[in-house]
């Protein structure tokens, strides 16, 4: 009867002790083992309605619940090599390099334009974790129509700019969700004689993405996407995209690892005694897509003044770009319903020339040309 009870104390005090152990969330380090794309995976992947990226920092709460879903895709993937894998969609098919630690874009190939790049383009770096940042710079040539010489070259920003809970559903609520912000800056020539793709006639593309990963989950669960297009530093276009790949179809991904994880938080959860349910609604609805938003550039001696009045609380990022794609000056703020908000640039250092301010809003994108003397 002792070596009974003893028996049964020893395995309480095992189970206390691994709960103890596992009382505080796991951080998300998004790893090679458990968020680089996996050979033989096939995704659905939903097209939704865009929606603001919501706060920054450690604890967000970003709540996406109620979005719609606009169409649906599939994404494949498959191994070229030990080191190359291809992914294939309805419009294009990309090459990606696991080399390095990172996950990069090698070239890809659609009905009007293959392109190769020399210097890969980051896609995600490996490991990477809350406040991580990174940046590097890409180059590549390709063909456009099958006749058209383009050469595009810029730099790829990222940051791991906030962690906390996402809730896209009653069902889905992600308590350990991180979220990855980047910008991508390109520069491109186009010309049918690839002698004369050093002209200084360039269009320029500005694309900022959200990506947020769950842990216990190999892809981004939520994506948006905002692509501004300038020729010669003049707007011409900027589209908004997002995207959804729910837990539901990741969970049926062949994915030990992931399922491993996503066990392992469940128990340690119960063990905190929390409700894993999915019904929590503390986020607070921030500022829609439309939020109205008015603003005046000024320039005196190269430094710039930005103010302007939102109508409704507002993400705001400010970048300076030039006409090859590189930004020289970045900054945010978030601004409750108000006027008079003020940012300032300094200019001075910087090559005379003409360059972009480009202004996002919520994801409305605005933009402003000025000259530095």
């Amino acid at each position: 009867m002792t070596d009974l009870l003893s028996n049964r104390t020893k395995a309480l005090f095992a189970v206390l002790l691994y709960f103890s152990i596992s009382a505080a969330p796991a951080q998300n380090v998004l790893s090679r083992e458990c968020n680089l794309l996996h050979s033989g995976d096939s995704i659905t992947m939903e097209r939704v309605e865009y929606m603001p990226a919501g706060d920054e920092g450690d604890g967000a709460v970003w709540d996406f619940s109620g979005i719609e879903a606009e169409g649906t895709y599939s994404v494949c993937y498959d191994s070229i090599d030990d080191v190359h894998l291809a992914g294939y969609d309805s419009e294009k098919t990309c090459k990606f390099s696991l080399e390095d630690g990172n996950l990069q874009l090698c070239g890809y190939e659609s009905r009007l334009l293959g392109m190769n790049y020399q210097t890969p383009q980051l896609v995600l770096p490996l490991p990477f974790q809350l406040n991580q940042s990174v940046t590097t710079s890409y180059a590549g040539e390709g063909k456009y129509c099958g006749h058209h010489f383009e050469r595009t070259f810029g730099t790829v920003s990222m940051t791991a700019d906030g962690q906390g809970i996402l809730i896209l559903s009653e069902k889905d609520t992600l308590r350990n969700t991180l979220r990855v912000y980047s910008v991508t800056t390109e520069a491109i020539r186009l010309n049918a004689d690839s002698c004369l793709n050093d002209s200084d006639n360039l269009k320029q593309v500005i694309t900022e993405r959200y990506q947020w990963f769950a842990r216990g989950y190999r892809y981004p669960v939520l994506e948006t996407v905002t692509s501004s297009t300038y020729d010669n530093l003049d707007h011409v276009a900027t589209t908004r995209h997002a995207y959804r790949c729910l837990p539901e179809i990741q969970r049926e991904l062949n994915d030990s690892v992931n399922e491993q994880i996503r066990l392992n938080d469940q128990l340690a959860a119960y063990g905190r005694g929390e409700d894993t349910g999915g019904s929590e609604r503390d986020a607070e609805k921030r500022g829609g897509g439309n939020t109205n938003f008015s603003y005046e550039v000024q320039v005196s001696n190269n430094h710039v003044t930005l103010t302007y009045d939102v109508e409704a609380f507002a993400q705001v990022r400010v970048m300076v770009v030039d006409v090859m794609g590189t930004i020289y000056h970045s900054d945010q703020q978030s601004s409750p319903a108000g006027t008079g908000y003020v940012m300032n640039i300094d200019c001075n250092g910087l090559r005379r020339g003409q360059y972009i301010i480009y202004i996002n809003v919520n994801g409305i994108v605005y933009n402003t040309k000025i000259p530095v003397k």
